[in-house]
C-alpha cells in the first residue's frame, strides 16, 4: 500500500488512498495471520491441485484476503457457467479469487476474456495469482477505481460484471452504483454476492433498484449453507 509521508514535503493523499483509509475504518485490518498460498478445489468442483491463491496475510488490509462471499460466487460460476458470455469484468477483485476461478474453469474457452480489477495497490497481487495459475492468456489484472471514468477495456461490450463482497462502506455506495451503471447495458448480466453486515446496506440495494431489476439467485445446492452465514447472491439486469 502506498505510504503518505508527513512533514512540509508531504504529498496530498490520493483519492485511492483516502478511499482505502475509509474502508479500513469500517473493516479493520486483521493481524497478519497467514502469508502464502492456498489451494481451492471448491468441494471437488475443480480437479487437484485446484486454484492456487496467494494471500498477502492482511498487509494490504481486507482486499488481500479470501472472503466467504467470493467463495459462494466462485462455486456458483463453476456450477452454472456463463452460457457462452465472452467479456467478463470483476470489480473489487482483491486477490482475484472469483475471476481466476472462472478462468480456470473456462481454461479451454479461447473466446472468453476476464478482467479482474481493484485499486492500484492490489494489481501486483492479482498479477501474481494469474501467473501462479498459468492464466495469462485470458485473465488480466487492471486498476478500476469506483466512481471514476472507466478504463478503455471496460468502456464497451461487457457481457458480465462480477462483484463479491463489494457492499461494505456506506460512503462508497454512490461510487459503486455509478461504476455498475457505467459498466452495463440492458444486455449485461451482473452477479453480486454479498454478506449482510448492517442495516445501512439496504440503502444501496434500494437505490440500485432504481436502475436495475434485482433477483436473488437460489438455484444452487449450497444456497442454504451460505444463507445461514448471511451471504446472498443477486442477479442484476439494467432496466430499459
Amino acid at each position: 500500500m502506498a505510504i503518505v509521508e508527513s512533514g512540509p514535503q508531504a504529498l496530498d493523499p490520493t483519492p485511492e488512498l483516502l478511499f482505502w483509509n475509509e474502508f479500513q475504518d469500517f473493516v479493520p485490518s486483521r493481524p497478519v495471520e497467514h502469508l502464502g498460498e492456498s489451494d481451492f478445489t471448491f468441494d471437488g468442483r475443480l480437479p487437484e491441485p485446484g486454484l492456487q491463491i496467494y494471500e498477502d496475510g492482511g498487509e494490504l488490509g481486507c482486499g488481500g484476503k479470501i472472503w466467504v462471499a467470493g467463495e459462494l460466487l466462485s462455486k456458483y460460476l463453476l456450477d452454472k457457467g456463463l452460457n457462452n458470455k465472452k467479456k467478463v469484468v470483476e470489480i473489487g477483485s482483491g486477490t482475484g479469487l472469483v475471476g481466476l476461478t472462472l478462468g480456470l474453469g473456462q481454461r479451454k474457452n479461447d473466446d472468453m476474456e476476464i478482467w479482474i480489477t481493484d485499486i492500484d495497490d492490489l494489481v501486483p497481487l492479482m498479477d501474481k495469482n494469474i501467473i501462479l495459475n498459468g492464466l495469462e492468456k485470458n485473465v488480466f489484472a487492471r486498476a478500476l477505481p469506483w466512481g471514476m471514468e472507466l478504463p478503455e477495456f471496460a468502456k464497451k461490450d461487457v457481457d458480465v460484471v462480477l462483484a463479491a463482497d463489494c457492499v461494505y462502506l456506506e460512503k462508497a455506495f454512490p461510487l459503486l452504483e455509478k461504476t455498475l451503471i457505467d459498466l452495463t447495458t440492458k444486455d449485461t448480466l451482473v452477479l453480486m454476492s454479498y454478506r449482510k453486515r448492517r442495516k445501512a446496506d439496504t440503502k444501496f440495494f434500494r437505490k440500485i433498484k432504481k436502475h436495475f431489476d434485482l433477483t436473488e439467485v437460489t438455484d444452487f445446492k449450497d444456497y442454504a449453507i451460505y444463507l445461514k452465514q448471511g451471504v446472498h447472491l443477486f442477479q442484476l439486469v439494467k432496466k430499459n
